[in-house]
């Protein structure tokens, strides 16, 4: 036995010294043709080869030597020269890097990042060392109430560097329970003398008509020991996007006569009803009168039992989307730097940039949800349907089909200011200051038209489900202009107006060299974020075809669905409960009344051909014609927007001070870095929620009908918290080229904003599901161990090894309570303050004394949630393999799990995080040419958590998605030998044509899918 233990000792040894052997073999080999940067730059011998590192090599050899740099577990992207960045969306760049994720909008564009197994919202975003926020909502009708910012709005044309912090230190900004990423920005003394840098780019979106492009100019110029830099980017996107959407799935809501057994409706949900009986104009040959019971629905659906019938799920609105119009973004920066000596350092970060989206959205929908359509010949997919099922086919009578036409106008703005200094005051007492501000706007213009098919005209739909996106194919011919009614169609006038600022200041001061050094700073940051809303629906709706085009009230209440009279004198008590025929007590003067600005008999002309085959409304004339601008202008104030966003207000006052220590040294002839350090912060919060009360002179709903308008009031709530965050690191040089680190530290994400609200929102138009705030959640903590191995190989080449735990605790569940609408009084929510829309809901579901809604609360859980991963990174240039120089892989992955234990441990979950993630790139660049073919992969994962419209275990779930990129340039000026000749590059994005795709409970219910096709890109770069 000890024989074999020696023989296995030996047989280690010999594996490690030949693996040392090997790297040090290929290290040096490498290391011959990477020039040191302190020793003078040698004349290559005439016949040796030469393997000039520029442009994307370049910046992986930058990024190479950052990490090998830094003492904690830290990653960068450099860009590859003055004004040029190796991605074209910083979200996108960032997806390069071991543990980051990218999420996308329907348009296929990255616009937020995830790290390590915790959504965006975990993630602290700098610019230039300083907190920001950006007030956008985020994906298309996105309603982003969370700390997450929108990169999209930032061009990569002005960055030069982005590091991610994956180990905090103490002196970091805290907010980031996953990491830190800084953005910095362009400085004129990264490029000294005179440098000026030029794009342009066409671009064309495979299925948009049109083309777009964007350009860039950038110049700086230093003085001596100062320096100025300017710079502006512009980009219009021609968008377009084609979809399936469900706004999830439901099932029947069967009466005791259809199921009388004691499982109906044991899954939840049931947002459609069948009939009792057959109503006149059911088609299909269904006989009026008939009476629809158990016995019926089984004759008429062979084969299937009255659970499956009960539980098998539909969508609730099957629909097709177009998306499409036009983004405009522009962006400038403007930089100075003043260094009077070597000692002193002044500088002056300045940023503006503003996205403008002028979009329109079609949706093309099964109306079912509310709706009292009649299933035969209904097909499921499950023999067991006790937990539910989805029904792959059937024809659906007494059904309407319906499209929406949305005008989308998007606009938002940020404007950042970071002046600071640095100040060596003696060589071993050192002084760095900070003061930042920024100011962001968003604003959310959203008009619907909603025209249906008339009830009771016979329309039948056949639906068939085969796992891709479901066929819906309606009897009635839905191109037809003369298809559609208002009856019980809609218009809406809903905005959206968000505002954040922030203001604070950072100070460090730093005492010794790099072998020991002390250091300790204080940080204030003042953080306000304000969502409100406007709404002028039943207004516009009585004016465009409510018959009563003369009346405006602010807040009406109880406007109906449009109902198509022309007549004039309609009765106004419908419009508006409280005011009659004539004088009454809530009016001063009669009201008038001369007909829908644009009645049934008109409605036809407004609908036309689309530009993409399908019909759209005539927006321009429509807008005119029902007089929007006026409604728009007028509209008042309300509690939620058509994102689903409620109107709110989070200010956080923090106050952080900190003291760490680094040094380097040696032990047993190992060197060795380190830092350890403690982050102290006090946090004052106060959460604000808009509620809106019924004016007291109103005794009763029935007596009164709320005739005196709601009174609209914040309410705010203040909080005031500690916490104390502790974390250490070391880097220990095994050999000059291998590195081992370990980390340990404790960080914080406060909560969600929209989760500690105090007030109630409905996050769906029938006002049957919505959540209420919960201001006393605490602060997401998450202990994190961290530890890795990294080898550089020589140039840009390395291998990284990192395995990492967090343990996050304060982690939040939801619980539901099913409540009877009344005793949402209590919030300042009554049957006068719900939307036109709403109030039809509530009276299909027995009026407000019979309704009840659910309510979704979050709490944090006692539990705790543990993130495992395993984070891979290997760059390797093949030039010592392939005869032809100038080839090399990047290849990044990250494997995830998750755990949760403790109180909801089957509850929680970080949401939106892949298991698996993988980017691997091959690249060349060599001669001036330059070509990369980039696979990015995102494994499926829960996105949203159970409870999806009331069904008790539907959760909403992503798909595997797969994106290939492939980009190009060729350096004319290298190529020709001629100076200043500019650089032409072809990039296509998404070469594969993959769709983003999310089902709902079950991988067969498809509940989201988005086509953004291919886009494809020309440009010109010149530098100078």
């Amino acid at each position: 036995m000890l024989v074999k233990q020696q023989k296995g000792r030996r047989a280690r040894r010999q594996v490690v010294l030949g693996l040392t052997a090997m790297a040090s073999l290929i290290a040096q080999s490498y290391a011959q043709e990477a020039p040191a940067s302190a020793a003078p730059a040698a004349q290559p011998d005439p016949g040796m080869t030469v393997v000039q590192v520029n442009g994307y090599r370049n910046s992986l050899l930058s990024s190479a030597k950052d990490k090998k740099e830094a003492v904690g577990f830290q990653d960068s992207i450099n860009a590859e020269d003055f004004g040029k960045f190796p991605d074209k969306n910083i979200a996108e760049s960032l997806s390069r890097i071991p543990g980051v994720g990218v999420s996308r909008d329907v348009t296929g564009e990255g616009s937020t990042i995830q790290i390590r197994g915790l959504g965006s919202s975990f993630t602290k975003i700098l610019l230039n060392g300083a907190p920001i926020a950006v007030a956008s909502s985020g994906p298309i009708d996105g309603a982003n109430t969370n700390r997450e910012v929108d990169l999209d709005l930032l061009p990569t044309d002005l960055f030069t560097k982005l590091t991610v912090s994956k180990s905090p230190t103490a002196e970091m900004i805290e907010g980031g329970a996953a990491g830190v990423v800084n953005l910095r920005s362009a400085r004129p003394f990264d490029k000294e003398g005179r440098y000026i840098a030029a794009s342009i780019t066409g671009t064309k979106q495979q299925i948009a008509d049109k083309a777009g492009g964007r350009g860039s100019f950038m110049a700086s110029q230093t003085f001596g020991n100062w320096g100025i830099l300017g710079g502006i980017a512009l980009s219009r996107q021609q968008i377009h996007t084609t979809g399936w959407e469900t706004v999830g799935y439901t099932n029947a809501n069967l009466s005791a006569a259809q199921n009388p057994a004691a499982t109906r409706n044991n899954t939840g949900g049931g947002n459609w009803t069948i009939p009792a009986t057959v109503p006149a104009g059911a088609g299909n040959g269904l006989v009026t009168g008939q009476v629809i019971d158990q016995a019926w629905l089984l004759a008429h659906n062979p084969g299937l039992t009255i659970q499956q019938i009960d539980n098998a799920i539909v969508p609730r609105l099957g629909r097709t989307m177009d998306y499409f119009g036009t983004k405009d973004k522009g962006s400038a920066i403007f930089s100075a730097e003043y260094r009077p000596s070597e000692t002193l350092h002044f500088y002056l970060d300045t940023m503006y940039s503003k996205r403008d989206d002028k979009m329109t959205r079609m949706d093309y929908d099964w109306s079912v949800r509310n709706g009292g359509m009649i299933p035969l010949n209904m097909t499921v997919d499950k023999s067991d349907c006790s937990d539910g099922c989805t029904v792959t086919g059937g024809t659906f009578a007494n059904t309407q089909n319906f499209f929406e036409h949305g005008y989308r106008h998007d606009q938002v703005s940020l404007l950042g200011l970071n002046p600071g200094m640095e100040w060596k005051i003696t060589p071993t007492l050192k002084l760095d200051a900070q003061v930042n501000y920024t100011r962001s706007n968003f604003t959310h213009e959203a008009p619907t038209v909603y025209v249906i098919t008339p009830p009771n005209s016979g329309n039948t739909v056949t639906y068939s489900n085969t796992g891709g996106i479901p066929s819906v194919v309606a009897s009635t011919d839905l191109t037809n202009p003369a298809s559609y009614v208002w009856n019980t169609g809609r218009v809406n006038i809903q905005n959206e107006f968000r505002k954040t600022e922030t203001k604070g200041f950072h100070s460090d001061l730093t005492w010794g060299d790099e072998k020991f050094n002390i250091k300790g700073g204080i940080a204030y940051d003042d953080i306000d974020r304000r969502i409100s809303a406007s709404d002028n629906s039943a207004a516009w709706q009585a004016a465009v075809c409510g018959n009563n085009p003369s009346v405006f009230l602010a807040g009406p209440n109880g406007a109906p669905n449009c109902d198509g009279a022309s007549t004039p004198g309609a009765s106004a008590a419908a419009l508006y409960p409280g005011y009659g025929t004539g004088y009454t007590a809530g009016a001063t003067a009669p009201l008038t009344y001369g007909g829908s600005l644009i009645p049934q008999t008109a409605l036809a002309s407004y609908i036309i051909p689309g530009p993409y085959g399908k019909p759209i409304i005539d927006w321009g004339r429509f807008a005119k014609d029902s007089n929007y601008q006026y409604y728009y202008n007028n509209a008042p104030a309300t509690g939620a927007s058509s994102t689903g966003a409620s109107s709110g207000f989070i200010g956080e006052k923090t106050t952080g001070l900190y003291f760490e220590a680094n040094g380097k040294n040696e032990l047993y002839g190992f060197p060795f870095r380190y830092n350890a350090g403690v982050r102290y912060v006090r946090t004052r919060q106060s959460v604000g929620s808009l509620n809106s009360v019924s004016d007291p002179r109103n005794a009763s709903l029935t007596q009164n009908g709320s005739k005196y308008p709601n009174i609209d009031q914040w309410v705010y709530q203040d909080t005031t918290y500690n916490n104390t965050l502790p974390s250490g690191t070391l880097a220990v040089n095994l050999r000059s080229d291998v590195i081992a680190r370990a980390a340990i530290s404790r960080s914080m994400t406060r909560a969600d904003p929209n989760a500690l609200r105090p007030g109630v929102n409905f996050s769906s138009v029938s006002a049957d599901v919505g959540s209420v705030g919960n201001p006393a959640l605490k602060p997401y903590l998450s202990d994190n161990i961290d530890l890795g191995l990294d080898w550089y190989t020589g140039r840009e080449g390395y291998v990284s090894l990192t395995v990492f735990q967090k343990n996050v605790d304060g982690f939040t569940i939801n619980e539901n309570i099913t409540a009877p609408f009344s005793s949402l009084a209590a919030y300042g929510i009554n049957y006068g303050t719900l939307t036109p829309n709403q109030q039809t809901a509530i009276n299909s579901r027995g009026g407000p004394d019979v309704a009840t809604v659910v309510l979704t609360r979050a709490r944090n859980a006692d539990g705790e949630l543990r993130i495992r991963g395993l984070e891979l990174g290997w760059v390797q240039p093949l030039d010592k393999i392939l005869p032809i120089r100038g080839f090399g892989i990047n290849e990044t992955a990250t494997f995830i799990t998750q755990r949760a234990s403790g109180e909801g441990s089957n509850g929680f979950v970080a949401l939106g995080v892949p298991n698996r993630t993988n980017n691997f790139s091959v690249y060349y660049e060599n001669h001036g040419y330059m070509a990369r073919l980039s696979h990015t992969f995102s494994k499926g994962s829960q996105t949203a958590s159970a409870n999806q419209n009331g069904i008790t275990n539907a959760a909403l779930f992503s798909d595997n998605y797969k994106q290939l990129d492939f980009s190009s340039s060729i350096d004319l000026a290298e190529v020709f030998d001629k100076d200043n000749w500019p650089t032409l590059s072809f990039d296509i994005v998404n070469l594969n044509n993959d769709s983003r795709r999310g089902y709902f409970q079950f991988g067969n219910a498809n509940f989201s899918q988005y086509s953004p096709g291919r886009t494809y890109s020309l440009g010109l770069r010149a530098k100078f």
